[in-house]
């Protein structure tokens, strides 16, 4: 006999969620975008096949956390999504950024899959300047360091992929940089080798240089407003002067409100820091 698992929840039973996971690890999910937060805890119930009050128990320990973590952020992304910006990228960008500095330090925070990170290094490779450019990458699960740290995507992503590095205008084929294996792929790991990892929440405590560039892209719109100008402020203060930030092409800063930020390129949302 089936038994039928009720996954439609409500604004309190995510309240009760929210408050229960900030009471026990001290990780706050309360000023995420509530609508696309439930989803997601709705899609993690049904993939697990678990009721809420289950998950609540679950969720006593450290361990299952750390897996929830990992599903419940956002991957809908895939290699060098949005090819423009990629190009601005290459040839103005961060051509500039290694033209001024002897290494270039570039963040990617809160990652939830690897492929900003793979087609950051593979743009780097063919450009000759892996040995110009430190990687740092961060996510809130060990899991999810761990898959990234791999090399590994989701099958399912490939051809939208390939589509892109097409539009990117990429040196060769994008089956070299990586191998099939059980519906997955797996990314060469001496492309990022060099690229340190590490656990880091909202409230990016980890310390670190100054960054001269942060991709932080199609992540703002599933925060509240709130939550969006904290992060803001947060990440300008990682900025070296004049300091680079990349948001995805459907978000952006309110620099009337927000006059830390000077807009760079309005279409895809990169701005730079004000000194």
């Amino acid at each position: 006999m089936q038994v039928s698992i009720n996954v439609d929840i409500g604004i309190r039973e995510t309240r009760q969620l929210t408050s229960f996971i900030m009471e026990k690890h001290g990780v706050d999910y309360s000023e995420y975008a509530l609508t696309s937060f439930r989803r997601r805890v709705e899609r993690f119930l049904i993939a697990n096949k678990l009721g809420l009050d289950t998950l609540l128990v679950k969720l006593e320990s450290k361990e299952f956390l750390d897996y929830f973590m990992g599903h419940i952020a956002v991957s809908a992304t895939e290699l060098f999504r949005d090819p423009t910006f990629w190009i601005l990228l290459k040839n103005i960008y961060i051509a500039n950024i290694i033209k001024e500095h002897s290494k270039a330090k570039i963040w990617l925070p809160l990652c939830a899959s690897g492929e900003e990170l793979y087609s950051l290094a593979i743009l780097l490779k063919e450009s000759g300047w892996t040995d110009h450019v430190e990687i740092f990458v961060s996510s809130m699960s060990d899991k999810t360091i761990e898959t990234i740290k791999n090399g590994k995507m989701d099958i399912e992503k490939l051809e939208i992929s390939v589509k892109n590095y097409t539009r990117f205008q990429g040196a060769g084929q994008l089956t070299d940089y990586f191998k099939k294996s059980n519906n997955e792929i797996h990314f060469d790991s001496m492309l990022f080798s060099h690229t340190r990892f590490f656990k880091d929440g909202l409230e990016f405590n980890h310390e670190l240089p100054y960054m001269h560039l942060i991709l932080f892209r199609n992540q703002m719109i599933y925060f509240n407003s709130s939550l969006q100008y904290k992060i803001c402020d947060i990440l300008h203060n990682k900025l070296t002067p004049k300091g680079l930030l990349a948001l995805g092409i459907l978000e952006e800063i309110d620099v009337n409100t927000n006059n830390k930020y000077a807009v760079l390129n309005k279409e895809e949302s990169i701005y730079q820091r004000r000194s």
